[in-house]
């Protein structure tokens, strides 16, 4: 019989007086740093010009510095796919659905952050360029997620898959699972899901019980942007907001929160959703971390903890079908 693993986990908290700084130091600058650049009423385009002026990177940069590091081009109906490969021998395949409140980010400005997932995970990373808000509201982020997952599928057909996302597209990545789930498709060996952003109504509790824990987000940065993402369609439903979805039939999940984040209820419902349903499902909970901690603060312990997770969640979910 499987041994029955925990549903929450915590991460590391530093306990030297050094580390203790450091975790201060760098969780109140990224605070600084994002709610001077996005603030609630920073426009879409505005917002989309910072994020890939400060995280945009080109391949030229990142290939000087790592050689052996191997990028491809795809392309679907028009779709760009970005296949990056930071290990010479892949044993599985994550396609990755980047964040960024789905009014921004793009493969080029998640390129630094796909690297390091290949390298973390020993993995070839399949990024697309989805459409975004609010020029392209819902559901154009979901067919675009749906057919880049075709594409993978078909690129790569004996590999190991996965799906995986943070904030925005962790809460896509999981509405594609339910979409895939719906459309009778095989499901991937499992999905990592880091800060997702799976409630667009603003429902959970967290939103208001973290306010001013939060360095960064507000009420009013969730509102506002969901209200370009959901247009005219109904935030409750569960392709929209997978929070409300059925989640029976998923598999294994991983997901992670910080636990001064607003976004923190919106993990840990799908992680009791999903289990109610005889999921594997799990929350890895960074203890006073903010949201999307493993990738904008990588150099904390609780972060090298997290990767450290993720890395086995993946190898122990690699040949399970």
């Amino acid at each position: 019989m499987r041994e029955q693993l925990p549903t929450q986990v915590s991460t590391p908290a530093g306990g030297t007086l050094l580390g203790s700084l450091k975790r201060w130091v760098s969780l109140r600058a990224y605070g600084l740093v994002t709610s001077a650049l996005f603030g609630a009423d920073t426009s879409p385009l505005t917002a989309r010009a910072r994020f890939e002026r400060f995280a945009r990177v080109s391949r030229e940069s990142l290939q000087r510095k790592f050689p052996k590091l191997a990028f491809q081009d795809h392309n679907v109906d028009g779709l760009a796919v970005e296949s990056v490969c930071a290990v010479e021998t892949p044993a599985r395949v994550i396609l990755y659905l980047h964040g960024g409140a789905f009014i921004m980010g793009s493969p080029a400005s998640y390129r630094d952050r796909s690297m390091r997932v290949s390298y973390r995970c020993d993995a070839e990373v399949f990024v697309p360029a989805y459409r975004l808000a609010p020029e392209n509201p819902f559901p154009a982020a979901l067919d675009d997620a749906l057919a880049a997952w075709k594409l993978v599928k078909t690129l790569r057909p004996d590999a190991p898959l996965f799906v995986a996302g943070d904030s925005a597209g962790g809460g896509l990545s999981l509405s594609l699972l339910v979409r895939l789930r719906d459309l009778g498709f095989a499901m991937p060996n499992g999905a990592i899901l880091l800060s997702p952003w799976t409630d667009l109504t603003s429902s959970g509790a967290s939103i208001d019980g973290n306010l001013g824990k939060d360095l960064w987000f507000t009420r009013k940065h969730l509102e506002t942007w969901a209200r370009y993402y959901v247009g005219r369609a109904d935030g409750h439903s569960p392709y929209v907001s997978p929070a409300f979805a059925d989640l029976a039939g998923l598999p294994p999940l991983l997901l992670l929160a910080g636990e001064n984040e607003l976004l923190l209820d919106d993990a840990l419902r799908v992680r009791d959703a999903a289990a109610s349903k005889g999921a594997d499902a799990r929350v890895l909970l960074g203890k006073g971390m903010q949201h999307d901690w493993p990738l904008t603060l990588p150099w904390l312990e609780e972060s090298r903890a997290a990767w450290q997770a993720i890395r086995a969640f993946v190898e122990e979910h690699t040949h399970q079908a």
